[in-house]
């Protein structure tokens, strides 16, 4: 059960977020945002604790003071910024999240599991290669980032092994004349229990599926004249959802024509279609992906148990999906991604293990593993997660050390918010078989432009560390709606 604590802000600039990120991992709560989500409820919630933190613009430096009944218990850390130089962010809230963990460990004595230090965002790939940019070399970075961020060694050798790897498939020299493109198809047959994607159950007359690839048709000729106009060439192209297989036969392979017709280019290097349910894949659409020129596909199973499927919400069997896979692999279709996920509803640690041994027997070109995620969005939100986050890290190395033994090496990771034992989502592919749209996509380091629904378009600036940005709505009636105005808006991004 968690503790609550009161926080007194004395920085000037909102550092709530990290604050209560770092405390979470001492079972602490913020008391006022525990009495806002107790609906219905009325009166404070009585804090075990009150947390001080302090900003000194003299000297660069954070101070934290945590009161903890009659004792206290004070740090500080020394901001890495030079006298007279503007805070920035990202230096600010490192400080402020290491402050904040040195009082709680003092004051509770305790150590909790921290598999990715201070490091809360989506893409800490983005900081390995900032800091191999500014000159740290990849010998000195895993304990640069065990010293600043209490990253774990094996973790930071990680970050570090697939930051050099991303570099040396997309060089930097490719950031600002090569863009992935992605095409959104915002539904699915059913919705998956763990689902937070903004997917709807596919309309299943022709006339609604055939409009909206008219659509998406609109979409990619809008952006074959934005690539015209600033000379982009087209690296990857991704088909994604949702399920695009989702779509009935003719309408799948219009879709497939569309991209095909506009945007398959002789520099385009790797296309790629999500056909992850093997309960609306066909012989047809299979045959489609090949005439189109599909050299990836995603087939997955997410688990090797027919049981847990039923629970999720999946509509097919594992006989279904081993069907599937094999079909693609009879195919003209070189590279077959798998996913799986650890800690789905009613797994045991033997369960995952026996679809991790599963998963790797079949030998993918590319797998993965993914730690189970509860967003606010999902069905399973506030579900209590029954594997043991202790559990769920052994298999995750379970599974890297299976993937190395078939020549699988992690390319890409990224993490995200409510996720199984702060773990990560880590893509393995044999050496040449690398995703260059799951790079472009993850690191941010180059353009991707999004046609359809739900779809972003991230266009880096100039240091390749920041980004303008566009969303698509998630909505296919809004979508349809101001699509002449979506497109003005992201063309306004290149300007």
């Amino acid at each position: 059960m968690s503790m609550y604590f009161s926080l007194q802000n004395l920085c000037g600039f909102e550092i709530t977020r990290p604050v209560c990120d770092m405390a979470a991992f001492f079972d602490y709560e913020l008391a006022e945002s525990a009495r806002a989500a107790a609906a219905g409820e009325s009166g404070a919630i009585a804090a075990a604790a009150a947390l001080s933190v302090r900003y000194d613009e003299r000297q660069h430096i954070i101070e934290v003071c945590l009161v903890c009944g009659e004792h206290s218990f004070s740090t500080v850390e020394k901001c890495q910024l030079e006298q007279g130089s503007e805070p920035t962010g990202g230096e600010i809230t490192r400080c402020v999240k290491l402050a904040v963990v040195h009082a709680f460990a003092q004051a509770t004595a305790a150590r909790p599991a921290m598999p990715w230090g201070v490091l809360t965002g989506v893409r800490p790939g983005k900081l390995a290669h900032k800091l191999l940019d500014s000159g740290k070399s990849a010998t000195e970075l895993p304990q640069y980032l065990e010293q600043a961020y209490l990253l774990p060694q094996q973790q930071g050798e990680l970050l570090t092994n697939i930051a050099v790897k991303q570099k040396n498939i997309l060089p930097d020299s490719s950031r600002f004349t090569d863009a992935g493109i992605y095409i959104g198809v915002p539904y699915c047959p059913s919705r998956c229990s763990y689902c937070s994607f903004p997917a709807g159950i596919v309309p299943q007359d022709e006339e609604s599926q055939q409009n909206f690839v008219n659509l998406i048709e609109q979409d990619v000729l809008n952006v074959v004249q934005l690539l015209g106009m600033h000379s982009l060439a087209i690296r990857s192209l991704y088909i994604g959802g949702g399920t695009p297989t989702s779509l009935g036969d003719k309408a799948f392979a219009r879709l497939l024509e569309v991209v095909r017709k506009h945007l398959y280019f002789p520099e385009v290097a790797e296309f790629t279609v999500e056909a992850g349910r093997p309960d609306c894949f066909s012989s047809n659409k299979l045959a489609a992906m090949e005439a189109a020129g599909v050299d990836r596909i995603s087939v997955n199973p997410q688990t090797f148990h027919d049981k847990t499927l039923q629970v999720i919400g999946r509509r097919h069997s594992v006989d279904d999906f081993y069907r599937a896979y094999e079909e693609v692999r009879q195919s003209s279709i070189p590279v077959i991604n798998m996913d799986l996920i650890i800690g789905l509803p009613g797994e045991d640690a033997a369960d995952i293990d026996y679809s991790l041994h599963k998963a790797v027997e079949l030998v993918p070109e590319n797998l993965t593993i993914h730690t189970l995620t509860l967003k606010r969005s999902a069905a399973l939100f506030g579900s209590k997660i029954q594997l043991p986050a202790e559990q769920a890290a052994e298999l995750v190395e379970q599974g890297r050390e299976l993937a190395a033994g078939v020549g699988l090496e992690p390319y890409y990771l990224y993490r995200q918010h409510y996720m199984l034992g702060h773990l990560a989502n880590i893509g393995y592919a044999k050496p040449g078989t690398e995703s260059i749209y799951n790079i472009q996509m993850m690191e941010e380091r180059h353009p991707v432009i999004g046609v359809g629904p739900s779809s972003s378009t991230k266009l880096p600036l100039a240091d390749g560390h920041h980004l303008r940005r566009m969303n698509m709505p998630k909505n296919v009636a809004v979508y349809g709606q101001g699509l002449a105005d979506f497109c003005r808006k992201r063309e306004e991004l290149f300007r």
